[in-house]
């Protein structure tokens, strides 16, 4: 491949980098907004069944969290293995993942605490 061509597609695959993770910034905006059901079960939480459900959701979400902050690990372990767009380049791909790694491993921490909350509201529910 010519250095002409190469840099044609190295271009190309930082366009269609660069528009892949600008639409990811809504999908997790998306996916970390609390559902109107899940308002609503939060205002209607009385009874140690109610309190048991919420906790149960918190940890499935957070489950789905650090599943999701694993990936971005292992997204930017492969930048970094593959030398694309490394620290200093146009684009620091490898400090993209782990900063999206940490934000959901941060919002898993916060699904357990409130995990546990209502598992605490549980007990002393009726």
């Amino acid at each position: 491949m010519n250095k002409k061509s190469s840099w044609f597609m190295g271009a190309i695959c930082g366009a269609v980098l660069a528009f892949g993770l600008s639409l990811s910034g809504y999908a997790v905006s998306a996916n970390l907004a609390p559902s109107s059901s899940m308002e609503q079960n939060i205002l209607a939480a009385k009874s140690k069944a109610d309190h048991e459900s919420l906790a149960a959701q918190y940890e499935n979400e957070a489950k789905e969290l650090q599943a999701k902050a694993q990936a971005h690990k292992e997204m930017g372990k492969a930048y970094e293995k593959a030398g694309y767009f490394g620290a200093g380049g146009k684009f620091d791909t490898v400090r993209h993942c782990n900063n999206l790694a940490q934000e959901y491993e941060d919002a898993a921490k916060e699904n357990f605490a409130l995990a546990k909350m209502h598992r605490s509201l549980a007990e002393k529910a009726k």
